[in-house]
C-alpha cells in the first residue's frame, strides 16, 4: 500500500511538472491567430510529412506561408501629375 501511494505522488508530481510545457507546444502547435492556422492547415495539406508539433517545421511553415506583401506602388499627387505636364 505504501508503494502505491509513493508512485502515486510521483506520477502526480511529473504530470504537474509537464502540464506548463505541454500546453506551451499544444498552444504553438495549434494557434488561435487564424493567418497562423491557416498556413499551418496549407503546409499540412502541401506535404504529407509535415508535423506541426515539430518546432523547426513550424517556423519552415511560417516563412514560406506568410511572407510580408510588398508594398502598393505609390500614387502620384496632382502637383507631380501638372509637373510632368499631363
Amino acid at each position: 500500500m505504501k508503494v502505491l501511494s509513493i508512485a502515486a505522488i510521483l506520477l502526480a508530481s511529473v504530470t504537474f511538472a509537464l502540464v506548463p510545457a505541454l500546453s506551451t507546444i499544444y498552444r504553438e502547435a495549434f494557434p488561435a491567430e487564424p493567418t497562423k492556422r491557416a498556413a499551418l492547415s496549407a503546409c499540412a495539406e502541401a506535404d504529407p510529412g509535415f508535423h506541426r508539433l515539430i518546432a523547426e517545421q513550424r517556423v519552415q511553415c511560417y516563412v514560406r506561408q506568410l511572407q510580408v506583401p510588398q508594398a502598393p506602388l505609390p500614387v502620384p499627387r496632382t502637383r507631380e501629375i501638372a509637373a510632368l505636364g499631363f
